[in-house]
């Protein structure tokens, strides 16, 4: 179940992390440590880091498959 607090942490993950026309390994890897550092800290539940990887998952998949 998803609080107001992850949401808020989700949605301003998703802006610095997926707003952009390019998203590569790098920008991956700092998405996924920053998921983490929020699941961790408890702004966000393991349920929500799961959805924020696979978020990260779609966008490196897409950007590869556009190459």
């Amino acid at each position: 179940m998803q609080t107001h607090k992850g949401a808020a942490a989700m949605g301003r993950w998703r802006t610095h992390f997926l707003d952009h026309t390019s998203f590569h390994e790098d920008d991956y890897a700092r998405a996924l440590l920053q998921a983490q550092v929020l699941e961790q800290a408890g702004a966000i539940s393991t349920g929500e880091w799961i959805e924020l990887v696979k978020q990260a998952n779609r966008a490196l998949l897409k950007i590869d498959q556009a190459e």
